[in-house]
């Protein structure tokens, strides 16, 4: 449901008031730097690191991856320019009916006359209410009649506010009448006429919120965000007037609705690229939020702009260039990325580029850049004891890193078992959900290297959960293997029980 249609109801309601296959690619991010030195004669690949691109080259001697909204102005919106032009004299006579102190100034006779006129905009209103409910028109015959009869009733309530601008049921329905034709205008994207309208209206019902608030909606429509801005609080300031001048006795706010006011508002100054608005529109959403689910979205929107240190229209660029990556326009996205980074203004929306970009260049076919990108922002990343990162947004990261580097050693398996060990080893050094997966390959393929072999495969042991119902057996296959040609009879008993125990799990689902 569009922004329009979404305040459209609000305003109505208150106007009275990875297995063996390759696995997908995460994120980025990594750990300690690691010695740049290795002996000269080994093949470093990009992504991996020399010492451990030397190491494995070693074991394997003995064994063998503009937020642009578009609109489009309805074919009929010439249509409505005609139904909706006032002319200017006529708030002559609407100001007049503000001065109640010359009510008696008007005759008997224009009196008599503004009543008839009342009448015949009235019967013009209860028949449009009757077509529109009317199922057997077609649409376009419906919004022929629809049309015709607003625009008399229209015509019939502003000759009546002529006559006499002093009667408040009259005012009442010629902004009723507005109303309803910027509602139908709206329906058909005509959203310039419906300004008009609610331009009028507001005029005409200032102590009211929802004229406000519907005129802000349509002029967001059409990308004039400052004032769009403006009119959301001008709606939010004259509901809580009138909860405050309100003579019942209960007078409570309704902070959901307030909420609301404050969200559009701060949206149409982030749209607007006003960053200092746009934040303290959202942390006034946020004192009226009473739900969660309301604190996270301003919260989420408050982490948004402060992405690249109140840079709104990077967010924006980044939002956009990985919407182009979602849809599988991978070298726009690779080209946008890097033309994005230079105007970044703080490391971690460059970190986060960096990992965005390397994921657009994987699936461009820049498999070893995206490596070698990936590596560079794992080793600037600040880690704890354990290898983790410090900051915890930073696991996608690393998540991306070591599955391109899974990725990586898979594809090179059957061409290079040395490049592909070296792969599956800088995986498995990484700190990333799946890491059990690289484990796993390091320890089959150093088969040969049987005391290597097992150490990975039982690194890997220790996080089962992680893998696949096959990976898990060809897990625990390989560490019978293993440990049978070690000797070790008892561990090799242990995991063939885990085998059959897996087996038959696996049967009975």
């Amino acid at each position: 449901m569009n922004r329009l249609v979404y305040f459209c109801l609000l305003g109505i309601l208150l106007i009275g008031c990875g297995s063996s296959g390759s696995t997908t690619t995460p994120a980025t991010t990594s750990a300690a730097d690691r010695s740049a030195s290795a002996a000269s004669s080994v093949y470093v690949p990009p992504g991996v690191d020399s010492s451990t691109a030397e190491r494995a080259d070693s074991l394997a001697s003995g064994s063998f991856v503009s937020l642009k909204k578009q609109q489009q102005a309805s074919a009929r919106a010439q249509e409505g320019q005609s139904l909706v032009q006032i002319s200017d004299s006529l708030w002559s006579y609407l100001e007049m009916g503000n001065d109640t102190t010359n009510v008696d100034s008007v005759s008997q006779d224009k009196r008599n006359a503004a009543i008839r006129a009342y009448n015949r905009g009235a019967d013009s209103l209860r028949k449009y209410l009757k077509v529109t409910k009317a199922s057997a028109l077609d649409s376009t015959r419906l919004r022929q009649l629809q049309g015709d009869l607003l625009n008399g009733a229209q015509e019939a309530f502003e000759e009546a506010i002529q006559l006499n601008p002093y009667d408040d049921a009259t005012r009442n329905r010629l902004g009723q009448i507005y109303e309803l034709r910027a509602e139908r205008l709206g329906e058909e994207e005509a959203y310039r006429e419906a300004i008009d309208v609610y331009e009028k209206l507001v005029r005409l019902r200032k102590d009211q919120p929802t004229p406000f608030l519907n005129l802000a909606n349509n002029l967001y429509e059409t990308g004039q965000y400052d004032r769009a801005a403006e009119n959301y609080r001008k709606a939010r300031e004259t509901y809580l007037e009138s909860v405050e001048l309100s003579l019942q006795k209960e007078r409570q706010v309704d902070s959901t609705r307030v909420f609301q006011y404050a969200l559009a508002e701060a949206d149409a100054h982030r749209f607007g690229r006003n960053t200092t608005p746009a934040l303290e529109g959202y942390e006034l959403a946020l004192e009226y939020a009473e739900t969660s689910e309301q604190k996270s979205t301003a919260e989420n929107w408050v982490d948004w702009v402060n992405w690249d240190d109140g840079n709104i229209a990077a967010s924006f660029a980044r939002d956009s260039l990985s919407a182009l990556a979602s849809r599988g326009d991978y070298a726009a996205a690779v080209q946008g990325f890097r033309e994005l980074k230079p105007r970044l203004q703080t490391q971690s929306a460059r970190d986060e580029v960096d990992w965005r970009l390397a994921q657009a260049e994987y699936q461009n076919g820049e498999q070893t850049r995206a490596a070698d990108r990936l590596q560079a922002l794992f080793r600037r990343t600040e880690v704890n004891k354990d290898g983790a990162p410090v900051d915890s947004t930073y696991r996608r990261y690393f998540d991306t890193y070591g599955t391109i580097c899974l990725n990586l050693g898979r594809e090179k398996r059957d061409e290079d078992l040395r490049t592909a060990l070296k792969y599956f080893q800088q995986s498995a050094e990484v700190q990333w959900g799946r890491q059990a997966l690289a484990e796993l390959e390091s320890g089959k393929l150093l088969r040969n290297n049987v005391e290597e072999s097992v150490k990975y495969l039982e690194r890997a042991a220790k996080e089962p959960d992680v893998l696949e119902v096959e990976d898990r057996l060809d897990l625990y296959r390989n560490l019978v293997r293993q440990h049978r040609r070690l000797g070790n009879r008892e561990e090799a008993i242990k995991y063939r029980k885990v085998v059959q125990k897996i087996r038959k799990q696996a049967a009975a689902s």
